[in-house]
């Protein structure tokens, strides 16, 4: 009756091992690591820290300290955020500073941005500036014509 087969296991696309991030638990890598969620109907005054991932799809109002960072197209974020990635579908008030930053077309960002890649999708709202981390390898060259 409540026995384990590989026949009555659930394996369709819906099934919560599918769902899982195979970002690695810093107190114990062999262990994914599940993202937090801030849920859509949800909304915290202070700052957020987590070793992990986390989704915002409700609002913070505050600074967002994570390893990922996704902003859902509902959710907001009036503050700093720092991470590794941060991918923005909704809105974002203060500064982003992230190795990898992502806007997709659903983006309201009025943020200054600090980023070695930055990727923004056709419809995506930026107001703001942009820097990167690093500097050039070597400086570009310029070529001068001739007379």
């Amino acid at each position: 009756m409540f026995s384990k087969s590989a026949s009555n296991a659930a394996t369709g696309p819906g099934d919560v091992s599918d769902r899982k991030k195979t970002v690695a638990n810093p107190s114990n890598p062999k262990i994914p690591s599940v993202p937090s969620l801030l849920g859509r109907d949800l909304s915290i005054t202070g700052d957020v820290k987590t070793d992990g991932e986390i989704q915002i799809d409700g609002h913070l109002e505050g600074n967002l300290d994570a390893v990922s960072v996704t902003i859902g197209e509902h959710g907001s974020v009036s503050g700093s955020i720092t991470g590794q990635t941060v991918h923005v579908r909704g809105k974002v008030t203060g500064r982003i500073d992230a190795n990898s930053i992502e806007l997709s077309e659903t983006a309201n960002v009025q943020a200054d941005l600090v980023q070695d890649q930055l990727m923004i999708a056709n419809g995506a709202f930026f107001d703001g500036k942009c820097a990167r981390k690093t500097t050039a390898p070597t400086p570009l060259k310029t070529t001068q014509k001739s007379a």
